[in-house]
């Protein structure tokens, strides 16, 4: 939770930076493995996805059952647990994946000013989403 409010901490008041890193589009050469663009997403979403597959092996939390989930979705999240080496197995990538979209789309929201008829301070939803997230997790939302 910690790792999720420091991101929000640098991404307010820094619009541009996380525009320009998370939410300007990406060219075909950009989405190359070898790409610095490519590689500098990877570190990021490895900071994540590290930590889902430290607190995994320490305290699994609950995921969906696979064959409940549609055929396409299944072999993507298939994919994915084969490039981390499997050290999270697809039904725990669909947690991630899940995760990382309510975050990022929160914060988004939040940094391009696209909620501001909504809310001012977003600080509460945030939490909130925070709260939700740790609760899905099996954490305690003091985290």
């Amino acid at each position: 939770m910690a790792a999720c409010r420091a991101m929000r901490t640098w991404a307010v008041p820094h619009p541009a930076e996380f525009e320009w890193i998370f939410a300007s589009p990406m060219s075909g050469a950009q989405h190359q493995p070898g790409s610095a663009r490519f590689q500098a997403g990877l570190r990021f979403a490895y900071v994540l996805l590290d930590m889902l597959i430290e607190l995994w092996n320490t305290q699994p939390f609950p995921v969906p059952d696979l064959d409940e989930l549609p055929a396409s979705l299944r072999e993507q999240l298939r994919a994915y647990s084969r490039l981390v080496d499997g050290r999270l197995p697809p039904e725990a990538v669909y947690v991630y994946v899940t995760s990382w979209t309510t975050l990022y789309g929160l914060l988004c929201l939040e940094v391009l000013h696209q909620m501001d008829f909504v809310r001012a301070d977003m600080g509460p939803l945030f939490e909130q989403c925070l709260d939700e997230l740790a609760e899905a997790l099996g954490l305690s939302t003091e985290s």
